[in-house]
């Protein structure tokens, strides 16, 4: 079945005010024909996360100086005292260059330290072999950040009630869990 054409494209906020009212995954169809491009899921989840980053996490670190990666990079090194590069990388749901560029950045910002390990010089300047480890100013930083963090998160949190909270987290962590099944099954 065959979209209807679009005369123009509508701006972020003309799709949203023209989110169906209903449910459109309750009936998409014996093959999901009737589903539309911006009721995919994986279209939805994007969208409010490209929302969330621009109205609300990018409000808190601007004044910092301090990008999204970075952030997501000092609050992972801020949990632990001395971190692999792959592991900073595993843990980080980043691609090996993002992490690489990113750790350089919040270096050269003096939030992060990195050092070779005693295990032996490699070509790459953030091989698998570089610790990273946080500065005492990247945790001052962390922890003036974190608490605005906190207070703004509960913001998103409040918009739902106990029970929404509760049915929203319960399916984002088994979507989580049971993602890399999918995509193995797909690939059969």
């Amino acid at each position: 079945m065959a979209n209807k054409k679009q005369s123009r494209v509508l701006t972020v906020d003309q799709q949203v005010s023209q989110l169906p009212q209903e449910c459109p995954w309750l009936e998409p169809g014996a093959d999901a024909e009737l589903l539309q491009i911006q009721d995919f899921p994986t279209f939805l989840l994007m969208r409010l996360a490209v929302a969330t980053r621009n109205s609300i996490t990018l409000r808190y670190l601007k004044p910092h100086g301090i990008t999204l990666p970075e952030w997501r990079l000092l609050a992972l090194v801020a949990r632990y005292d001395t971190l692999q590069f792959g592991e900073v990388t595993a843990g980080s749901s980043m691609d090996k260059g993002q992490v690489s560029r990113t750790l350089h950045a919040i270096h050269l910002k003096g939030l992060v330290q990195l050092n070779t390990s005693a295990q032996g010089e490699r070509r790459s300047p953030l091989s698998p072999r570089v610790e990273v480890s946080i500065t005492p100013a990247g945790m001052e930083l962390f922890e003036r950040i974190l608490p605005v963090a906190r207070r703004t998160q509960m913001g998103l949190i409040n918009m739902m009630s106990p029970e929404e909270r509760v049915v929203i987290y319960d399916v984002m962590c088994r979507m989580l869990r049971q993602l890399p099944d999918l995509a193995e099954n797909e690939e059969d």
